[in-house]
């Protein structure tokens, strides 16, 4: 068995440790997963093992996040904008048009209510034009159930999905909504914009921002972000770190697919 002096075996030591390291954070990613957070599923391959998961939920979008061991703060994430897309009414007013026979006046009234969509502040005009619609087709229902005529309830109903399935928002009309905008945030003075584009990723019309966060001790760290809508659902997928850990944010973004998606041509 050969001998090593200690330098040697310090030496081999340092390099496994930089090996594992850079195959935590850079390595193969994992197993693609499917992710229902919306009703448009979306489906990629998690970043190495290297990079912890946790659960993103805050600010109206629901998602995963994956934080670098040992990163000072670097991460990847992907996201769904449940905010927007809990405000498409297609599903409570198919229950309510399903069920409307067997409902008691009571429990019709309240799922009535529930399949309103908001006319507060509207993504579009686009938006609240259908909003207001529906509810005009909603309260036609209404005075329709009162007077007994069910049959005309059936068809109301029936009018009010038609309306909700016409309408899906798109990238440009939730963009203003979703992009990064310095102005929105807690601390304005962290955040630096810089490259913005138009772009096609993974097959789909996107838009990508390529930005700068200055962190509190004055660290530059890259922060990049990929839109999507896709069947009226806006996602989101983050890159926050350093250079070097850019290529596994690309790897990640790459492997994303839409279910059932249409997919265009690049450009």
């Amino acid at each position: 068995m050969p001998r090593f002096s200690h330098r040697a075996l310090a030496a081999a030591l340092a390099a496994t440790a930089l090996v594992l390291g850079c195959g935590g954070g850079n390595g193969p990613l994992l197993r693609p997963e499917t992710f229902n957070w919306v009703r448009q599923p979306v489906a990629f391959a998690p970043p190495p093992s290297g990079w912890e998961r946790q659960g993103d939920n805050g600010g109206g979008t629901l998602g995963v996040r994956f934080i670098l061991r040992g990163g000072g703060g670097q991460c990847i994430s992907v996201t769904a904008f449940r905010q927007f897309a809990e405000r498409d009414r297609r599903e409570a007013i198919a229950r309510l048009l399903s069920r409307r026979d067997s409902l008691t006046k009571r429990e019709f009234l309240e799922e009535l209510s529930l399949a309103r969509p908001r006319l507060d502040d509207p993504i579009s005009d686009r938006e609240a034009a259908m909003a207001r619609g529906i509810h005009q087709d909603l309260d036609r229902a209404a005075s329709d159930y009162f007077s007994g005529s069910k049959g005309f309830v059936a068809a109301d109903l029936e009018a009010a999905l038609r309306r909700a399935a016409q309408y899906e928002p798109t990238l440009e009309e939730l963009l203003p909504h979703i992009r990064l905008r310095p102005d929105r945030m807690q601390n304005p003075e962290w955040w630096r914009i810089g490259h913005e584009r138009d772009t096609v990723v993974v097959g789909l019309p996107a838009f990508a921002s390529d930005d700068t966060l200055i962190t509190p001790d004055g660290e530059r760290l890259l922060y990049h972000e990929v839109f999507w809508v896709v069947k009226g659902c806006a996602f989101k997928a983050t890159f926050q770190g350093r250079r070097d850990n850019l290529d596994t944010f690309h790897r990640v973004v790459e492997s994303i697919q839409f279910p059932e998606q249409v997919v265009v041509a690049a450009r």
